[in-house]
């Protein structure tokens, strides 16, 4: 498979390249709308993510490693355009054959997904993570490195969970909301809520002034 990796700002774009070669396939060009490209070998940026409609009579797959929203927007318009979208898994992770993975995941070294856990179309696992059995991802969902999910875990659309975070059997992380690294979450996250800390408590909103 060639592979065009669509990067947003930050660093996962690089991650996501490093995993695509080790994976087997080859980048054919990077899209990319900062200058992170810039530190990738071989001079292969092909210009920024908006432009990824010139590339799709190249037959290239594409690996979207940017932000949430965009990764939930870009995947179904260029699938319409008859494109379509790259699932990377890293070959030193470890995937469950009883797994279902969603188009366009991407899946780092040390990831470990249990059997009949789920994990929604474009969501990214930095690496080492863990997702335990009968977990459930949706859409877009993006783990920092290091986050470990007991069974039966559910994360909904968009949500972010930070680096180290825990999320103790059966809870619940609604759609949007963010988990602060190092976070252990012992009861369910409302939507678009933030929090944080041992045992993860809502951050208070912050100050207008």
């Amino acid at each position: 498979m060639n592979v065009v990796v669509v990067m947003g700002p930050g660093g996962q774009g690089r991650d996501a390249f490093d995993a695509c070669i080790a994976a087997g396939h080859t980048v054919v060009g990077v899209l990319d709308d900062g200058d992170n490209a810039a530190k990738l070998p071989g001079g292969i940026v092909l210009g920024p993510v908006r432009h990824w409609k010139r590339h799709l009579e190249s037959g290239a797959a594409y690996a979207l490693a940017n932000g949430a929203r965009q990764r939930r927007a870009l995947g179904p318009e260029i699938v319409a355009a008859g494109g379509q979208v790259a699932t990377i898994i890293h070959p030193m992770s470890a995937v469950s054959p009883r797994a279902t993975i969603g188009a366009g995941v991407i899946i780092l070294a040390g990831c470990v997904i249990a059997p009949e856990a789920r994990i929604g179309a474009y969501s990214i696992l930095n690496a080492n993570c863990a997702v335990d059995h009968d977990c459930v991802l949706g859409e877009a969902v993006q783990f920092g490195p290091g986050v470990t999910l007991a069974g039966a875990v559910t994360v909904e659309a968009e949500a972010f969970i930070g680096v180290g975070a825990t999320l103790l059997p059966g809870v619940t992380v609604g759609a949007g909301a963010v988990v602060g690294g190092g976070a252990v979450v012992i009861r369910d996250v409302p939507p678009g809520v933030t929090v944080a800390g041992n045992p993860a408590k809502p951050l208070p909103p912050r100050s207008q002034e």
